[in-house]
């Protein structure tokens, strides 16, 4: 009898620490065509055709806050970074090009940061932005079922932070989902981006929603640590 119980405890453990992998609210389909930033993949491949990066690495994958950290592999070295972020990108879109911007580089490791999902012309929920990420995580599990996984927080912008309950909300519920998921990490870069508990326009260009150099500065202060952990 003892040992039942103790079966039944252990499933009912493991149960509750394994991830959330069904959708929290209904399918969400794009207004937009997922192929539209075709000719920025193709530079990749060219780049790739020119020299291909050693299988093992760090991608980065997702819109443009990372597309515009040009200097990540040099801010981040000798950590092996390949940046295939692409700008004004969707989890759809990334969903869409996964396998010709992340599983072709047999990556040890992944960086996931998407932060445009909730702000085009069709509404889209937090519980909706973090299916998506879910969606992407399982393809690239289904490829590489030991890859490392790093969800970053999508960050705190002056130009919509009208929006932020929804954003608190999709990093909330996309950190949930980490949290039981094996070998998948957050990264949270709230903290450094915020001055007495609003985005600090000291670290952003003038559109309010792109960082400039300090911004990239103190997000190399928060990644390094951790990536350095996955090498």
């Amino acid at each position: 009898m003892k040992k039942h119980f103790l079966v039944v405890l252990f499933a009912a453990f493991s149960a509750c620490h394994k991830p959330q992998t069904t959708n929290l609210a209904a399918p969400w389909e794009p207004d937009y065509d997922v192929t539209r930033s075709e000719n920025a993949i193709k530079e990749f491949e060219k780049k790739d055709a020119a020299q291909m990066p050693a299988p093992g690495g760090i991608v980065f994958t997702g819109s443009s806050s990372f597309t515009k950290w040009q200097g990540a592999a040099q801010d981040l070295a000798p950590l092996p970074i390949i940046n295939r972020g692409f700008g004004g990108s969707t989890l759809p879109e990334v969903i869409h090009y996964s396998d010709r911007t992340i599983s072709k580089y047999k990556p040890k490791t992944v960086v996931i940061y998407c932060e445009n999902d909730m702000f085009g012309k069709k509404p889209k929920s937090p519980e909706q932005v973090r299916d998506a990420y879910v969606t992407l995580v399982k393809k690239l599990r289904a490829q590489q079922p030991d890859v490392q996984l790093y969800g970053v927080s999508l960050k705190p912008s002056p130009s919509r932070w009208a929006k932020r309950e929804d954003v608190i909300k999709a990093n909330k519920l996309i950190q949930d989902y980490i949290r039981k998921d094996k070998n998948h990490h957050y990264i949270d870069v709230w903290p450094v981006m915020l001055k007495d508990g609003r985005p600090d326009g000291a670290i952003f260009v003038s559109d309010s929603l792109h960082m400039n150099e300090e911004g990239y500065k103190r997000w190399t202060k928060v990644f390094r640590p951790i990536l350095e952990k996955s090498v």
